[in-house]
């Protein structure tokens, strides 16, 4: 027969195994609130940018299995790019892709699969959260991290449906990464792991248990080198935990053979298994790329696992020399510093590399300035203190992991500071940090926070002795004459009470005493049966102030999980469905037609959207000629970059001209000052900073194009602007309008007049909104009374398909931006000469025809 203790253990078990599969199926239906949002259109819309490629790559890769992109010539067009992401993350949509399919899925399957993957790796994650909580603490607390870690908000963000990114994989695997080296260090610990217990290994199998895991762990991080390009950072961590472990088991007088056995099992089997793919990819040479897949990954383990060995070996020397430990870190660090002098003397180039990267995972990049999710956690893209984005992300756990820490603090110093404990505070630390310098980060933050907030709330919960309290509310059947004598000395009270009773007859006055004191018993016995409601309530409480607000911010944001508006939506599908087609969108290896010009932010949105290709999209690729064109004052500069990277269509969007165009002038050169009178105006709640325009930014071609239609630009015309935006037609500019150009030579409208004199010529126009505007453009006769004025748009009905200029009149339906009158064009030279019903044809303006105007 089973001991009690073995059926309580069995039954424990099955509990918890029944509360992690519910918290699994919670986590998962919380990541799929935001289906109606992802598919409120008839089609799924991924969630965010980077989520659209991701969807091209597997739409791909479901059509070419195991075949990926890896070069794109729909990006940084007409160069063309490289794509450096790792394949796996696609793949796994791919793969999921092929199998809802039955190995033949559609467009819809692919895009389902591809927007299911989120939500099923970030449910999946529960599992290594649960066992990293568990082997640090308890399983009580591994449950409530769990359910803490389904619920909160920023990691739901990461992989809510529809969120096609590869976020949701990192989390994954460099937690499960994490838990089997946690456990690594449990086991050696309890095994008593060292060099020479190795030689037991046949006989004392409980020895190889800290290698299995650590080999597993190792695995993890491989398959993390296959998903992210920031992989190597985890990897480096261990290295940085080794250092760290080491100096403190020095000046505790311990040796360090555990952990140079962990830790060199971990990044072998990083080598071993990351090796063959990024070579097997890398490009021709020996390339140290940190970009791509490369040597680079193959020599940075290589380096992490010689250093892990050496400085076990220097450990172990100052160990059996009886040396004071500190000189142990003081000559690592001094070691590390001369390394970089050198390095810095002898290539600087490797140096700057070095630094870059530093820079990058701090978020002070040069490029990282413009992306506002990179800014730090606590401020505004503006430098405001905020705590918007701590609680957005957080909800009130951030706060609650603080008084864990400190708690921790409290309870693990001294000989309590374990090897897998210091390995979670320094976890906590390095992910606490990323997530400060760059919110972005925050989701890799999320495990620490759900199991320190786990971890607080358990000691509340002893504190108030809240399980016993749920056992007594939760008891059935009991009497006051069945109550249970106290489990102490039960034989002992049990024959006690056998005595007197046969003592009774000679002693009715002692049995008396005895009855009322029994009584008093079984009535102070059933008191304490029954629950402590207040303490109940406060759990309940306790409990609401954690998952209350994080399931109200994470219903929030479901609703409205879509980032791209109805406005870039219609202005994309009327890009796709409207001008002429590109080649090579599904196999984009050869060099696409023309390509369309906007700002890197809605790269990828045309290029999946609107399957055209782009010249800067969200990899920062052709920023510096984007951020050129809608900053330059001079058209002639402007159409230089329009000409070299043969583009055919920009697109402009309100938000270029507001929040936008600050991180538009950084990053060409320039400062935002000088297009922007920014002031500080006291009001009645304080100082507010106004932006007043200066005539520089009207002067830009983004003010022309977005404030002006295009009026004063000769080659540049309105073909459509989103409808969405412009509230009913009545006016552009409320909401975010989208508006949408195309670049044409321009028919050319000359003669001679009076020198110097400034000749305009204007022409009243309808959008396809209804929307009336006015172009016009000027030109100075010149010494010898010519003038010549490059026009955009034709007069006549065409005819041809194009949106542009379809006839003198917006036909219902017709979307296309067309001559309001059949006047034709105005020129007025001088300030009484005019000459009206000039009429232009389509084929003036795409051929650059001159039409010559005569003055009387």
């Amino acid at each position: 027969m089973r001991s009690p203790e073995s059926k309580q253990s069995g039954h424990n078990s099955k509990l918890g195994i029944i509360s992690l599969i519910a918290i699994i199926s919670a986590a998962f239906l919380m990541r799929m609130l935001s289906y109606t949002a992802v598919t409120a259109n008839g089609r799924i819309t991924p969630v965010g940018f980077d989520a659209f490629y991701h969807m091209r790559r597997i739409l791909y890769t479901a059509s070419n299995f195991p075949e990926y992109i890896r070069f794109d010539s729909y990006l940084n067009y007409p160069s063309g790019f490289e794509i450096g992401w790792p394949p796996l993350y696609d793949l796994l949509g791919a793969g999921l892709a092929l199998v809802l399919g039955a190995g033949n899925p559609d467009t819809h399957t692919i895009e389902l699969a591809g927007a299911l993957l989120p939500v099923l790796l970030g449910a999946l994650t529960v599992i290594p959260v649960y066992a990293a909580a568990s082997a640090l603490f308890n399983r009580k607390t591994g449950v409530f991290s769990a359910a803490v870690f389904a619920v909160i908000p920023v990691h739901v963000y990461t992989s809510q449906f529809g969120m096609v990114d590869h976020h949701v994989a990192e989390v994954l695997l460099s937690t499960a990464a994490f838990a089997f080296f946690i456990l690594a260090l449990k086991a050696a610990r309890d095994a008593g792991l060292s060099f020479a217990a190795l030689k037991k290994l046949p006989s004392e199998r409980k020895i190889a248990l800290p290698v299995v895991f650590s080999v597993c762990s190792g695995a993890c991080f491989a398959l993390l080198v296959y998903t992210w390009i920031g992989a190597p950072m985890f990897m480096g961590f261990i290295g940085l935990y080794f250092f760290l472990q080491s100096v403190l088991d020095l000046k505790a007088g311990r040796r360090s053979d555990y952990l140079v056995i962990c830790s060199a099992s971990n990044l072998l089997t990083v080598l071993l298994l990351s090796a063959p793919l990024c070579i097997g990819v890398a490009r021709p040479g020996l390339e140290l790329s940190a970009m791509f897949l490369s040597w680079f990954q193959v020599c940075y383990v290589l380096a992490l696992l010689a250093g892990v060995l050496l400085l076990g070996a220097f450990s172990a020397y100052i160990s059996s020399r009886k040396l004071d430990w500190w000189y142990y870190p003081a000559l690592i660090l001094f070691a590390f510093g001369a390394g970089l002098f050198i390095l810095r003397s002898f290539s600087g180039e490797s140096y700057g590399f070095v630094i870059e990267g530093l820079k990058y995972f701090s978020g002070k990049g040069g490029i990282l300035s413009s992306i506002s999710e990179a800014g730090p956690l606590f401020f505004t893209t503006n430098g405001k203190f905020t705590l918007a984005a701590v609680i957005g992300n957080f909800g009130l756990g951030f706060p609650v992991a603080l008084a864990a820490i400190f708690l921790l603090g409290l309870e693990w110093r001294g000989e309590k500071f374990l090897p897998e404990r210091v390995f979670f505070l320094f976890w906590t630390g390095f992910a606490a940090y990323l997530a400060i310098s760059q919110r972005r980060f925050s989701y890799l933050f999320s495990v620490n926070v759900a199991i320190l907030t786990a971890y607080l709330l358990m000691v509340l919960f002893e504190s108030l002795d809240v399980e016993n309290e749920v056992k007594k509310l939760f008891r059935t059947g009991i009497k006051t004459g069945n109550l249970p004598e106290p489990n102490p000395e039960t034989g002992k009270k049990s024959k006690a009470r056998t005595k007197a009773k046969g003592k009774a007859k000679e002693n009715s006055k002692a049995e008396t005493k005895k009855k009322a004191k029994a009584a008093r018993k079984s009535k102070s016995r059933l008191a304490a049966s029954k629950p402590d409601y207040f303490k109940l309530v406060s759990a309940l409480v306790l409990i609401g102030i954690i998952f209350v607000p994080c399931i109200g911010i994470v219903a929030g944001f479901s609703k409205q999980a879509v980032l791209i508006d109805e406005n870039w939506q219609d202005s994309l599908q009327w890009l796709e469905t409207s001008t002429p087609s590109t080649s090579h969108y599904t196999e984009p290896s050869e060099t696409p037609e023309y390509g369309v010009l906007s700002w890197w932010d809605y790269g990828n949105w045309i290029v999946y959207l609107g399957k055209r290709p782009a010249v800067s999209n969200n990899f920062q690729t052709g920023v510096e000629d984007s951020a050129f064109f809608f900053t330059s004052g001079s058209e002639e500069q402007a159409n230089s970059v329009l000409d070299r990277r043969n583009v055919k269509y920009v697109i402009t969007d309100s938000k270029m001209i507001e929040g936008k165009f600050r991180y538009i002038a950084e990053l060409a050169g320039k400062n935002v000052e000088d297009y922007y009178e920014i002031m500080k105006v006291k009001s009645g709640t304080g100082y507010q900073t106004t932006a007043t325009i200066k005539e520089e930014l009207k002067a830009t071609e983004l003010y022309k194009l977005h404030q002006l239609d295009g009026a004063s630009l000769g080659n540049l015309r309105l073909v459509h602007e989103s409808v969405r935006g412009t509230a009913g037609g009545n006016k552009a500019g409320d909401g975010n309008t989208v508006k949408v150009f195309e670049y044409v030579p321009g028919a050319k409208l000359s003669g001679t007049f009076a020198p110097n004199q400034t000749v305009k010529a204007e022409l009243e126009l309808s959008s396809n909104t209804g929307r009336s505007f006015l172009y016009y453009n000027t030109a100075t006769a010149d010494e010898n009374g010519f003038f010549e004025i490059a026009v955009p748009y034709p007069t006549e009905n065409t005819g041809n398909g194009n949106e542009a200029g379809k006839g003198n009149e917006v036909a219902a339906g017709d979307g296309g931006v067309t001559a309001a009158t059949t006047s034709g064009y105005t020129l007025t030279a001088g300030e009484n000469s005019t000459r009206t019903g000039i009429q232009v044809k389509e084929s003036d303006v795409l051929n650059g025809n001159r039409i010559e105007i005569e003055f009387s």
